[in-house]
């Protein structure tokens, strides 16, 4: 069987792609990825086969997160993608061709199109919850309610408005009908499309209303893999082993003014809270990145391994991230930018692994809302929920029940 993923989007659209692909391929598949040049260390270690799409990765964690405010800023950040890769259709054409099934994300929904094309079944990954239902929801903070399920109404008809705009001319030019207001992207051939959340139960609850082509089944990824491969430098195990640090800071690798400015509010609040954090903050200047007795400024390090060494974490909150918090344990406060972000700092203190996220959708915080969040975060309030979840996460094996589903979903 050949499958084929096209990932637009971050390191933490591809990783969950990439894990999956090498549990496919130790079963005797054969897994491409059609995804951006910078990720292509990562694709071909896991020994899979890199596809090259022509989209800087950077622009896209630019224009998708970055630049993030409203849903119509979501909508530009996809059309200037697009304005840079006027080929984008061909160049997936070619990746998929011959393939067996297709996968594709929220940011590569035009691979459906070409997957209709060609004939292929597909199936969707997503990281926020994009199949109604009345327990939880990227537009509500409520939680199971007839408000929370109305807040997915005009959902399917936003995306498909974006699809006429975008992809019409193309469909009708390679004979496809044209996309509607009502068309939809959940079957394809006549058979409901295999549809993915790669994050754990603990996160999103399944629905039981949800039919048995959509999958909840926990995190993809390995991260003992990824620890195992790393050696940390002589000054983080001195700081490490000189006490238990009491959090971890991390902003990813979205760039921008606003966000530059975030960091810098957020190393005063560390500063000032008097607590020992390692921090991970390209955009702090280089002269206030001074290692000390409280603090530890580092370059990259794998989650999986930093995690297990403090008391608490915090972060933008991406599925993947905040998962591997959760699954060692660690109360989680969620410094949210964007959709999924946004979603996942909700959930942890749903279910009382962490304090309300601070967004900065409406604007920056100030040092003392920082501040309070950092205590009530180590105020040991949050331990046990965050015990509970990385109880029931770490009994799940994401990767492989998501294969399982795909071979039995080709198979018919």
């Amino acid at each position: 069987m050949i499958i084929t993923a096209v990932a637009v989007g971050t390191r933490g659209d591809v990783n969950p792609l990439a894990d999956l692909g090498e549990e496919l391929t130790e079963r005797g598949h054969e897994f491409r990825v059609l995804t951006h040049e910078a990720f292509r260390p990562l694709i071909e270690q896991k020994g899979l086969r890199y596809l090259k799409f022509d989209t800087d990765a950077d622009h896209v964690m630019q224009y998708l997160v970055a630049e993030y405010k409203t849903g119509m800023d979501f909508v530009r950040g996809i059309f200037k993608l697009k304005k840079e890769n006027p080929g984008f259709m061909t160049q997936t054409l070619e990746a998929i061709n011959g393939s067996d099934l297709v996968i594709y994300g929220t940011c590569s929904a035009f691979a459906y199109h070409a997957a209709e094309l060609l004939g292929i079944p597909c199936a969707r990954v997503f990281f926020s919850p994009m199949d109604a239902t009345r327990l939880y929801s990227l537009y509500s903070d409520g939680y199971d309610s007839e408000k929370v399920l109305k807040s997915y109404r005009g959902l399917p008809e936003g995306l498909n408005f974006i699809t006429m705009l975008a992809l019409n001319r193309w469909r009708k030019k390679n004979g496809l009908p044209g996309w509607r207001l009502n068309s939809t992207y959940t079957e394809l051939m006549g058979r409901k499309v295999l549809t993915f959340y790669p994050t754990s139960r603990v996160m999103m609850e399944p629905d039981p209303m949800w039919h048995d082509h959509i999958h909840v089944t926990g995190y993809w990824y390995h991260p003992a893999e990824a620890e195992s491969d790393y050696s940390p430098p002589e000054e983080l195990k001195a700081f490490l082993s000189s006490g238990e640090p009491d959090i971890f800071v991390a902003f990813g690798k979205a760039e921008s003014e606003e966000l530059a400015r975030l960091q810098t509010i957020v190393l005063q609040a560390v500063r000032e809270s008097g607590l020992r954090a390692v921090i991970q903050a390209d955009q702090i200047p280089e002269t206030d990145r001074k290692n000390t007795d409280q603090l530890y400024f580092t370059g990259p390090v794998p989650y999986s391994y930093i995690f297990g060494k403090v008391r608490a974490v915090v972060h933008h909150g991406g599925n993947t991230t905040n998962g591997l918090g959760l699954r060692a344990g660690r109360p989680t406060l969620v410094i949210g930018l964007a959709l999924d972000q946004i979603f996942y700092g909700r959930r942890d203190h749903h279910i009382g692994a962490g304090p309300e996220p601070v967004s900065i959708r409406k604007g920056l915080c100030t040092v003392e809302e920082i501040k309070s969040a950092l205590s009530d975060l180590v105020s040991g309030k949050y331990d046990r929920g965050a015990e509970e979840a990385a109880g029931i996460i770490n009994s799940e094996d994401g990767v492989k029940e998501a294969a399982d589903a795909i071979e039995s979903y080709i198979m018919k």
